[in-house]
């Protein structure tokens, strides 16, 4: 998966709660950061709402072309309302569409389904090879002057898919003019290689990336040594890998959901 020249297309699902509100910040700073064509979608989701979905299919529909209208105006937006499974929308949306990027929360407190993670959101993200931005405290998000991208961390396993998730991140830390940073951890259950070696790996995937950053290597969880990475380094935005690329399609890698829930920054997983 390499990164495009460019963002040109954003999905950005609406459940219209709080923390989709929030999203919506960062959605609109995206989409005029790269000028992006947009598309709003809205599920009216049939297992709550049983044969009545479609009676209110154009009541949500008013309220999706009523959300945000002030703070969208700018953006080439496109606002859909559809009905049936959250999950199984966005995804053939995306499918069919095929954006640059999905926008969404980690969990939905309006009429979306609430879990840890968020069922659609982790269904999404567990079925889709698109890249996927995710927040979990989104709707503490600041004001829209105010959102930056002003460091990018990556997160690395040095395994076949590093190069891609680097390249993803050293794209936009050049669009934003950031600084840089890879990170990776050594699980404490394996045998501790020679931090040389790890340095010289990934200082070699810097230089094949044409990319400029700082290494931070430490024993732990991955989640935990992520998270901790983008503490000290002031992380505004976190690039990390969500699939395998071994030939199990839609595979969630395991350290994933957690680097997800525990990230202090907004996400885009791979």
């Amino acid at each position: 998966m390499t990164p495009p020249d460019k963002i040109k297309k954003i999905l950005f699902p609406v459940d219209f709660s709080e923390r989709c509100v929030g999203a919506a910040r960062y959605v609109e700073a995206f989409a005029g950061r790269f000028e992006a064509e947009l598309r709003l979608l809205h599920v009216v989701d049939t297992d709550v709402y049983g044969t009545e979905a479609h009676g209110l299919q154009d009541k949500r529909q008013a309220l999706l072309d009523a959300f945000l209208t002030k703070e969208l105006a700018y953006c080439a937006a496109q606002r859909v309302c559809v009905v049936g499974d959250p999950a199984t929308e966005i995804i053939e949306t995306a499918r069919s569409w095929a954006p640059d990027l999905i926008m969404m929360t980690t969990r939905g407190f309006g009429f979306y389904r609430p879990s840890l993670l968020g069922s659609v959101t982790a269904k999404v993200l567990h079925d889709v090879e698109f890249p996927v931005w995710t927040d979990i405290h989104s709707e503490e998000s600041p004001a829209l002057e105010k959102i930056s991208v002003r460091k990018v961390l990556c997160a690395i396993d040095l395994e076949k898919r590093s190069r891609q998730i680097l390249d993803w991140a050293a794209f936009l830390a050049c669009e934003y003019q950031a600084e840089l940073a890879i990170v990776h951890a050594i699980p404490l259950v394996e045998a501790p290689p020679l931090l040389a070696e790890v340095r010289t790996k990934m200082n070699a995937l810097l230089t094949e990336a044409g990319a400029k950053g700082t290494i931070m290597i430490d024993r732990g969880e991955p989640a935990d040594v992520t998270t901790g990475a983008a503490k000290e380094f002031g992380a505004d935005l976190l690039i990390i890998g969500r699939h395998s690329g071994s030939g199990g399609k839609g595979y969630l890698r395991h350290n994933a959901y957690a680097i997800l829930r525990k990230s202090i920054c907004p996400v885009i997983s791979l």
